[in-house]
Formats: structure tokens, sequence, C-alpha cells
């Protein structure tokens, strides 16, 4: 029986973390804290999954974990611009907000804080903040995160065959759906009763309107500011990893 993703990803993180990842991280601790590094890659790239290994396998310092879809503009603006079809482009992100958060973060304010992000309700807590202070390290993940290249300390960009990432977007599509069952509030509600066939063909409509060019037109080409590019095969281990100068 196959390992879970995430604990397929714990053992590949500890192993990147013992072949260098944890020396180069160490090095620019030592020149200045906290580290600000990203974590960017496609949708069902398993960037949360991974930032979460890397979490762990960092246990000797305060490290903190902050995705970028709280930078979203709400459902409401994106609506009132007309981005709806738009959300997880840039566009659709609060940019100066994210460079601000940043920016707070190497001043080590104490204050920094960031949005709060609801995936079952599918848009942005009004009025709900997480504060993040001064940590050692922050790993800021999501599909935009190394646009923000020239703020990070380390950027990392996860790559996959597509064929790969539209199963994996699938299969985790089906399982929210599967847990929004019993919560009539959750955006995925509505599809829940939905069979199992049905539900991977809306995923791979979703995939094709939406993610698809997203990964093309911005997401693929901010892998050229990556500081290290990891591939990861069909079942989340790691293909190859590449160091860049």
């Amino acid at each position: 029986m196959p390992l879970p993703s995430r604990l397929v990803d714990l053992r590949e993180v500890t192993s990147l973390l013992d072949g260098g990842l944890r020396e180069r991280i160490a090095g620019l601790h030592a020149i200045s804290a906290p580290v600000v590094i990203g974590i960017a890659g496609s949708v069902a790239a398993g960037k949360s999954t991974f930032a979460a290994a890397l979490l762990e396998g960092l246990s000797e310092y305060q490290v903190e974990v902050v995705g970028t879809d709280g930078f979203l503009f709400p459902n409401a603006v994106l609506a009132e611009l007309q981005l709806e079809a738009r959300k997880g482009f840039p566009e659709s992100y609060d940019e100066s907000a994210v460079v601000s958060f940043i920016d707070a973060l190497h001043r080590g304010d104490e204050s920094a804080s960031v949005p709060v992000y609801s995936h079952t309700a599918y848009d942005v807590v009004a009025g709900e903040l997480r504060v993040i202070g001064s940590p050692d390290i922050c790993i800021i993940e999501g599909v935009n995160a190394l646009q923000f290249a020239d703020h990070l300390d380390l950027a990392i960009y996860l790559d996959a065959d597509e064929s790969n990432l539209i199963n994996w977007y699938a299969t985790r599509f089906s399982e929210i759906c599967d847990a929004a069952i019993d919560d009539p509030t959750s955006f995925y509600s509505g599809w829940s009763l939905f069979p199992e066939s049905e539900r991977r063909e809306m995923a791979e409509s979703f995939w094709y309107g939406i993610n698809h060019p997203n990964l093309l037109e911005c997401i693929a080409p901010s892998a050229a500011h990556a500081d290290l590019v990891v591939r990861k095969a069909h079942d989340h281990s790691i293909a190859s990893v590449e160091w860049r100068a």
C-alpha cells in the first residue's frame, strides 16, 4: 500500500535537508534572521504538505508557515473587479500587501501579520488576522510565491508532470467534496453528492479552464527565479533536485 503524500514528503524533505538544504538555511540564518523561504509550484503540487514537512524537519528553529491565499482579494472584491474566473492569477492578489509583510519580517517587526483564508468558505475571513511576529524562519507557500523572489532569502519551486498534477488535483477535489457532505457552509457542499466519476470530470474542467493557463502563463515561468527546483514523481517522491547559482 503506498504511503500517504504527507509521509512521503516528510521522508523526502528529511533527505533533502540532510543533502545540503539544512546547511544552506543555517548559513542564511547566521547572516540574518528571520530567513524567508518561498515555495511555489502549480496548484496541487503539494506546496502546503512540503512546507509542513519542512517545518517539522527544521525543529531546531522557530518556524512559521504562511500561505499566500490570505492575500487574495475577497470574493466580493474579485466580483467587483470581474476577476472571479482569474482567482489564483497574479492580479487576484494584493501584491503590495505581500511585499509589506515580507519587509516587516525582515525588519523583525513583532506585529507582522497576515490575513486568514478559509478553504472551506473559499474566501478570506473578514477582519481576521494571524500574527506571525519574528520567527527564525518564515516559509511562504503559494502559486505566486516566487513572484516575490527579490524579497526572499531562498526560493524553492516544486515541479511535476502536468498529468500527475491533474490526478492529484482531481483526487484532492473529490476528498474535499467528501468532507463537505455534512457541512452545508462549505463552498464544496454542492458537489458532495455527485458520484466520483462526475467529480473527476468537473475537476478536469476546472483544471483546463483555470489552473492550466495559470500554470503556463504565470506559475511555471516563476521557476526561473528558483534557487532550488524539486521535481516530484507520481507518488510525490523526489525524482530530481537542481540547485541553481
